[in-house]
């Protein structure tokens, strides 16, 4: 069972004229990461790097390396530094406080914080610097985190943002002038870059004072769900820590969550493959009128504040690089094992801190309505919604509604794009627009092109699918064990062996740590059991009676397990294939036959593809295009196994009673 968090929205008190400009321009005295004896300003953390004796060594080497003078290079490290730096000014981050709050009250949205959470973290700041890590769903997510600080009198976050932002015009300028410092996405072929950018962080984590954050995903979750993380920002941020220059780093997992994304209708066309538009000012200037709509709720769960001291068990020492000046010391690679086990573990609590808002619990009703064909009348929307809400917290899942009925009302109007109640108050998907897609962008498209009336009906289907993944970790683990139980009926050990395989190859598609399989395991085999899912007679399951429960399990797995199969099909026929030609065959195949729309997403193709790696089915070789080979036993295995336990559904999504048609044409 979940515990229960009580949230605050903190949008509220703001909700008037006066209240705005009142509260951006009160006096502020915010809480440090760290007590300092002097505080270093933007201009000085620049200095410290550029005169840094690592930054020195590198330059040495560079001239040997490339016959530049050393002053030649010592201005490309300031040219660097500039690029990234980050340059706070408070009547700038004022003034955006006031632009922030003015565009969520257009857009209607309410903000719920888990106060305790936030408190207990304040009362233990000040002495060693605190890394904020969220999950990263929106691009709102940056503001969300500076205004709650700002809110909770915390000094502002320095905030890593890509290099998309850093050449908007006026906007670029104004994301670095709150907080942000820019990186670039790659450090390949330019060492120079890559040290002053390394040197850059660790300054930053050591010595100014303020939260860190960054994504450990990387890029924006397209999927709304947890990806693998990335290591190599996590990596710089930790640095300071096994250097010894500073006693400990606080990590806080931050889980956001989101009634409605801004970015739905561009996500569902980038999973089919539609390149996603250049950031721009224009661009963003013409999305804030799409911006005065019903959006719903925010909900931002902190974490328990994670000791990496304590995580590591005091074990930060005794390597050769302690032997060197502070400056000169890099990670080992023993210690980069130690930020990937970091990496890896900040990912579950995030998914922990999972909040499950109705959005989710309303698109897995209509889900599974879709796949019955049958559509719901209003009263039995509620009830299922109810079940959904229970079942979620047996498994876990953090729900934040007491009244469902006002919640259900308030969500149809927040999605009223996407579904709506019909005359007689039964639940529709509206159906997607004709796509006419431009000649420029099939030339850009990502994957297999798709036709038009594939597109119809695929996007309204994967954007609901963005509201049911990010409830997925809770529900995989039972629904697994379930289908490989309805295959035949087994012991414990042969159960946890195929559970183990079909984990691994589901790896990137449902994150979780390999090492906690058993522990997972173990707590989904006795909620089938205790509802009656499986049943078991000694050592031996079979399938239980708790039919509506079984129903679930079978379909919330379906797109992933199918797009797997697919994959295996596919990839059989190439003993060598490169990764984008992989992904187009795997999309075709989807297209040719009647399966989950969502199967079409190019994310879960990747991901599927990852999984397979993962089980040894295919090879990896890196190279200026990734290449798979195949491994023709494992590969076997793996399809037979996926096949066995594949649920079968018969499902016409283009001709589905709970779709309302839209004859409507729309041009990209």
């Amino acid at each position: 069972m979940s515990e229960q968090v009580n949230f605050v929205d903190i949008l509220e008190p703001r909700k008037t004229q006066s209240g705005i400009f009142s509260f951006m321009s009160r006096n502020w005295r915010p809480q440090r990461t760290m007590v300092m004896d002097k505080y270093c300003s933007t201009q000085d953390l620049k200095d410290i790097v550029a005169n840094s004796v690592y930054l020195d060594s590198i330059i040495e080497a560079e001239c040997s390396r490339t016959g530049l003078s050393k002053e030649k290079l010592h201005q490309e490290v300031r040219s660097y530094l500039e690029e990234m730096g980050l340059d706070k000014k408070m009547h700038v981050i004022r003034w955006n406080g006031v632009f922030f709050l003015k565009i969520c009250f257009m857009m209607k949205i309410k903000m719920f914080v888990n106060e305790a959470a936030v408190l207990t973290l304040k009362s233990k700041m000040g002495k060693n610097p605190v890394l904020f890590l969220p999950t990263h769903r929106s691009y709102a997510d940056f503001c969300l985190m500076t205004y709650l600080c700002y809110h909770y009198d915390i000094d502002f976050p320095a905030v890593a943002a890509g290099m998309d932002f850093y050449s908007m015009a006026v906007i670029g300028r104004r994301m670095r002038e709150t907080g942000a410092f820019y990186i670039r996405r790659t450090l390949a072929g330019d060492p120079l870059y890559a040290a002053t950018l390394k040197q850059y962080v660790r300054t930053v984590v050591g010595k100014h004072a303020t939260p860190i954050e960054f994504f450990l995903e990387g890029t924006r979750s397209r999927s709304n769900k947890s990806m693998p993380p990335k290591y190599g920002m996590l990596s710089m941020t930790l640095m300071p820590l096994f250097a010894h220059e500073v006693n400990d780093i606080t990590i806080v997992p931050v889980n956001i969550s989101y009634d409605r994304l801004m970015e739905q209708s561009l996500f569902a066309y980038e999973h089919l493959g539609v390149p996603k538009p250049k950031e721009s000012t224009g661009g963003f200037l013409k999305a804030l009128r799409s911006l005065n709509d019903h959006f719903g709720n925010i909900y931002i769960n902190l974490g328990a504040p994670l000791s990496l001291r304590e995580y590591l068990h005091n074990d930060t020492s005794h390597s050769k690089e302690t032997l060197k000046p502070i400056d000169l010391q890099q990670l080992t690679p023993d210690q980069f094992k130690k930020v990937q086990k970091i990496a890896d573990y900040v990912i579950t609590l995030q998914q922990k801190n999972t909040v499950a808002t109705i959005s989710n619990l309303l698109s897995l009703v209509l889900m599974q309505s879709l796949m019955k064909n049958q559509l719901l009348e209003y009263e039995e929307l509620i009830q299922e919604v109810e079940w959904m809400v229970q079942e979620l917290r047996n498994l876990g899942a953090s729900v934040f509604e007491n009244d469902v009925r006002s919640s259900v009302d308030r969500i149809l109007v927040v999605h009223r794009s996407m579904m709506r109640l019909d005359k007689e108050k039964r639940l529709r998907l509206i159906s997607g627009v004709l796509t006419d897609l431009s000649s420029e962008d099939k030339k850009k498209m990502k994957g297999h092109i798709l036709q038009a009336q594939t597109m119809v009906v695929a996007v309204p289907i994967v954007q609901l699918q963005l509201y049911v993944n990010p409830v997925l970790h809770y529900i995989a683990p039972p629904a697994l064990i379930y289908l490989i139980v309805q295959r035949q009926a087994l012991n414990r050990d042969k159960l946890l062996e195929d559970y183990r395989r079909v984990r691994k190859l589901l790896s990137h598609e449902f994150f979780h740590l390999e090492k906690d399989d058993d522990i997972t395991f173990n707590k989904a085999l006795d909620y089938c059991i205790e509802n009656r899912v499986i049943s078991n007679s000694g050592d031996l399951y079979t399938l239980g009676d708790g039919t509506k429960l079984q129903y679930l399990l079978r379909w919330a797995t379906w797109p992933a397990l199918t797009t797997l199969l697919k994959a295996t099909e596919v990839m059989t026929q190439h003993s060598s294939c490169g990764h984008k030609q992989a992904v187009k065959l795997v999309q075709q195949r989807v297209e040719s036959e009647r399966v989950h729309p969502y199967c079409l997403s190019l994310e879960a193709i990747a991901n599927c593809l990852q999984g397979l790696v993962a089980a040894g089915a295919l090879v990896k070789l890196k190279g200026d295009d990734i290449k798979y080979e195949l491994v023709p036993a494992v590969m076997k295995e793996s399809n037979i196994l996926v096949n066995s336990i594949l649920p079968s559904f018969s499902v016409d999504f283009a001709n589905n009673y709970v779709v309302i048609d839209d004859k409507a044409i729309s041009r990209l």
